[in-house]
């Protein structure tokens, strides 16, 4: 396995692991709570979402410049993209020409982090993590 790959995965992979354990438990349990348990159970989730996030920028931190700068320039587009997006499914919402559930949000978002992910690899001919 590629030796960055490697740094990568063992960076990540516990708050990851923990993440998506909290997400699935949230779907199931979090329903059922009263509602001092559904913010309890809300803030586990931010929690969690937190932890992976700052794992993830400590990653992007211990890059080398050409990581650090196709990085950035894809969460920049992602970031342009995501909004446009978000908007033009409020907008369509907004003015009933669809009606678009509020699930379909986060898929869009990571949707456009991985296609401006992809765009940056693609114009800097750059494949390693």
């Amino acid at each position: 396995m590629n030796k960055l790959l490697k740094r990568y995965a063992r960076a990540m992979w516990l708050p990851m692991t923990v993440l998506i354990v909290v997400i699935a438990l949230f779907g199931t349990v979090a329903p059922h709570l009263a509602p001092e348990g559904k913010v309890v159970a809300l803030a586990v989730v931010m929690a969690s979402y937190g932890w992976a996030g700052w794992a993830e920028f400590r990653h992007m931190q211990r890059m080398d410049e050409m990581r650090r700068r196709i990085e950035m320039e894809a969460m920049v587009l992602g970031f342009i993209a995501s909004l446009g997006s978000t908007l033009l499914l409020s907008f369509a919402v907004m003015l009933k020409l669809a009606a678009i559930p509020f699930e379909l949000a986060p898929i869009v978002l990571v949707g456009c982090y991985l296609l401006a992910h992809l765009w940056a690899r693609v114009r800097y001919r750059y494949w390693s993590l």
